[in-house]
């Protein structure tokens, strides 16, 4: 199946990871049908949020020019059907009027239809920086993998799917300008050891001023924000990340004279409740 193979080997790897872990068969049917527009549901874990009318509307053009040259990916729920794969087909085919969409009907329960939905879109890059790193948080948080179990999947470095993770940290303001494309990926890495209220104040300066990536960082070096704590240990930082990949949680660790504080953070209660239930496991153990 042509579409299949377009999403390459970190897909494959993990429908055959699915298929050990849930002892369940991810099955195709490879001959194309024909389904009713009107009947298909988006993917509730759909990692894009933003779609650009001229971007659909080319497609449309295409499709209607050349036809759809690639089915989309549902699956059968009741008498209706999710999307797992295509939606911006979907979405210029409806555009065109058109009753019926050319579709491979698959067999997936919910985690894999999520799954798939998520890593399909990036590994084709079609998200924003802002939206991949929602869209591993999710994996994260709802799916229990580790930051090695994400890399291997979406077939990038580790090192990249933790630096992009590192982006859920930043303020809602400043998560907003990346997911529109005001800003780039380095500007939002550079504002990441401010307060939200600095984020925004050297955010709002960046994009009114359109200044660079290093003009950003030399506004920060020249004492805007508030006093840096010493850094820390290395052992400490070293115990920090571990624990982090363990709880597939944010972890820091502050020392005092007398003891100190670990925090843990989550962004949901179902991420908490994974938390929770890695530490139950841990226990046991």
């Amino acid at each position: 199946m042509t579409k299949r193979k377009a999403l390459g080997s970190g897909l494959d790897s993990l429908l055959s990871s699915t298929r050990k872990l849930q002892q369940k068969t991810y099955q195709t049917n490879d001959s194309p049908n024909h389904i009713p527009v009107h009947k298909i549901e988006r993917n509730r874990h759909q990692p894009r949020k933003i779609f650009r009318e001229d971007e659909i509307q080319q497609l449309a053009d295409s499709i209607n020019e050349n036809g759809q040259i690639a089915p989309i990916v549902v699956r059968e729920m009741g008498d209706k059907y999710e999307l797992i794969v295509g939606e911006r087909r979907w979405r210029a085919t409806q555009l065109l009027k058109k009753e019926t969409i050319s579709a491979i009907i698959v067999q997936a329960d919910d985690k894999t239809s999520a799954v798939l939905s998520i890593v399909e879109n990036v590994q084709r890059e079609d998200l924003n920086s802002m939206e991949e790193a929602e869209s591993l948080q999710r994996l994260i948080a709802e799916f229990k993998m580790s930051h090695d179990d994400v890399a291997k999947y979406i077939c990038k470095s580790r090192a990249h799917v933790s630096n992009l993770i590192r982006l859920n940290d930043l303020c809602t303001f400043v998560k907003d300008q990346l997911r529109l494309d005001k800003i780039s990926m380095g500007h939002a890495r550079a504002v990441l050891p401010l307060s939200a209220d600095e984020q925004t104040r050297v955010i709002k300066s960046c994009i009114s001023k359109r200044l660079s990536v290093r003009a950003v960082e030399k506004i920060i070096s020249s004492d805007i924000r508030k006093p840096i704590s010493p850094p820390k240990d290395q052992d400490t930082v070293i115990l920090e990340r571990q624990l982090t990949e363990l709880l597939g949680a944010k972890i820091t660790i502050n020392h005092r004279r007398r003891g100190g504080v670990l925090n843990i953070k989550y962004s949901s209660t179902s991420e908490l409740d994974g938390i929770i239930d890695k530490i139950k496991k841990i226990d046991k153990n």
